[in-house]
């Protein structure tokens, strides 16, 4: 009988097949249990990333809410708005017709009274401004300031020159910056003023009044 099992190939012996399936099953519980732990991974990064996300705009401040609507073919809606500033402090149909409204919000931000107006055409925003920021400047702005811009130059060498603006408005993707605080005044009696506009991210305008 030992003799005859001695003379059977490998893989016609018991112990070959016992071998092979336990060699399956573990193959087939280890794919398994790597596959769960991927999956499972996945899902908790996206609840993460979720949390996250929801976390990051509740924590946008009043100003980089602002900045956050879109105006123009890319405007944002009603609803849009809404859901990112809240319930507006006034409603005003301008018109009818081409379904013209403007809402306002009255908020406090660090004890400072914010208000945004933002307009609506058709449903989508067509324009927007935002009024009374706590703006410090660690210094004035002169007139040497001034000169160092030029037609052409991007919004973000406005703001590393000039720091954020006093006022800031934008109509179908043409933004105005308005800077009226901490200028040097040539004549003490007048106020001293700024005004910048620009279009796809380039100055176009620059106007100054007073400015020392």
């Amino acid at each position: 009988m030992n003799e005859q099992n001695e003379g059977k190939p490998f893989y016609k012996r018991n112990w070959f097949w016992i071998m092979i399936l336990s060699i399956f099953i573990i193959v087939s519980a280890t794919t398994y249990i790597a596959n769960f732990s991927f999956y499972q991974g996945k899902a908790d990064s996206t609840v993460v990333s979720q949390k996250k996300t929801k976390k990051t705009v509740a924590d946008l401040s009043l100003s980089d809410k602002y900045n956050e609507l879109k105006t123009g073919k890319t405007g944002y809606s009603k609803k849009e708005v809404i859901q990112l500033l809240g319930e507006p402090t006034s409603v005003q149909q301008i018109d009818d017709t081409s379904q013209v409204a403007s809402l306002t919000w009255d908020k406090m931000d660090n004890g400072k009274s914010i208000v945004i107006q933002v307009t609506f055409e058709k449903g989508k925003v067509s324009a927007k401004s935002i009024q009374g920021l706590d703006i410090d400047r660690k210094r004035l702005l002169t007139k040497k300031d001034y000169n160092k811009l030029q037609n052409g130059d991007n919004y973000n060498r406005v703001l590393d020159v000039l720091g954020d603006p006093d006022d800031y408005s934008d109509t179908n993707g043409i933004k105005t910056l308005i800077y009226e605080s901490d200028l040097a005044e040539a004549d003490p009696t007048y106020d001293a003023l700024i005004k910048i506009d620009v279009a796809n991210n380039k100055v176009v305008s620059l106007t100054q009044q007073n400015l020392k």
